[in-house]
């Protein structure tokens, strides 16, 4: 049993978010640190993709589209964000009060983040024998494999959030899927998505590789994104140019620096180079290749076949852009329909 009264609530609000998790506002993270003084912990509700790692400390990005919400056990004591009705709740009480009175916030955390949860029950464990995580303490980040708690000899294993990255003076951070709204045209959907509304302060969104989804919709949205990309950003109408200046992309190229970390963060731009090489292959009357370049392209199809020969992969099953011998099946290249008449990418 907990006897520090600031350690108990702060657990109580902890399983009150671990009760929201089993409810499927999986999302929904938290951001801990403990006063300079060392006497109150604090607590910010955020989602998981707005709480990333720079490589030194944890970064809570602000988000225009939830509420901001934080606790102190210090200047609140029991009434939990500033309310006087939750100092007798349980936790599954408070989790209640929380659904009702953050809508914005609910409606964000409402998906299935399995590793995340997971990471949480593990760390709501340790909390419950009273020891809190301190992610912050004092404006100085406890970094490496571990974080703090309020006990300087238990240490936590770090949570599973992503890291930002950088290309040259902004930063970027990774949104979960789904992307794609509930009326969205999915093929076109990710020219808002890339060139939409960001978030306030020098962070801008990114979308995650979708393919733990499964989903047709999602992923074929994903792909019309790079093939939008290459042609309204990167400026390629022709699949040859393009897979030459892949070859030695310029490296003081912003947007290719960009480009390779949304559509190759896991190695998997090579399904889509082989639907384009596909596409170039078929295309003689575009594409005159020279003997020994359609010779290369050719063995690096079979190559890329071979390796990806097992029965679901070639089937499509989680989709991707090259169907073997199946043609476009994700319709591929509607969405450069948007771009003004002229030559396009495929």
């Amino acid at each position: 049993m907990i006897t520090n009264p600031i350690i108990r609530r702060s657990a109580r609000l902890l399983a009150a978010v671990h009760e929201l998790h089993k409810q499927g506002y999986q999302d929904l993270a938290v951001h801990t640190a403990m006063a300079p003084s060392g006497a109150y912990w604090r607590c910010r509700l955020t989602v998981f993709d707005y709480l990333q790692w720079d490589g030194d400390a944890w970064v809570d990005i602000p988000g225009a589209d939830i509420e901001c919400i934080e606790h102190s056990s210090g200047s609140e004591g029991y009434d939990y964000f500033g309310w006087n009705d939750a100092r007798q709740d349980t936790a599954r009480e408070l989790a209640a009060k929380i659904k009702n009175r953050f809508p914005r916030l609910m409606a964000r955390a409402h998906r299935q983040n399995f590793e995340y949860a997971g990471w949480f029950t593990y760390m709501l464990g340790i909390a419950e024998q009273g020891h809190v995580p301190v992610m912050t303490a004092d404006h100085e980040t406890v970094h490496g494999k571990d974080i703090a708690t309020s006990s300087p000899d238990i240490l936590i294993k770090r949570p599973p959030h992503r890291t930002l990255w950088q290309v040259g003076d902004r930063w970027f951070f990774f949104t979960s899927p789904p992307h794609l709204k509930p009326d969205d045209d999915w093929h076109n959907a990710y020219i808002t998505l890339l060139a939409g509304d960001r978030n306030s302060g020098p962070y801008y969104p990114a979308p995650y590789y979708p393919i733990a989804t499964g989903d047709i919709f999602e992923i074929g949205a994903y792909w019309e994104g790079a093939l939008y990309y290459i042609q309204a950003v990167l400026g390629f109408t022709r699949i040859d140019e393009f897979l030459t200046a892949l070859r030695m992309p310029p490296r003081d190229s912003e947007r290719w620096q960009i480009f390779l970390r949304i559509w190759n963060s896991d190695g998997q731009l090579d399904t889509l180079l082989a639907f384009l090489v596909s596409v170039m292959l078929r295309d003689s009357q575009k594409y005159t290749l020279k003997a020994l370049d359609k010779l290369y392209w050719t063995r690096w199809i079979k190559a890329f076949e071979n390796t990806n020969k097992e029965q679901w992969i070639a089937q499509g099953k989680p989709p991707h852009p090259f169907f073997s011998n199946k043609g476009n099946q994700l319709h591929l290249g509607i969405i450069l329909s948007c771009i003004e008449a002229g030559d396009h990418l495929c």
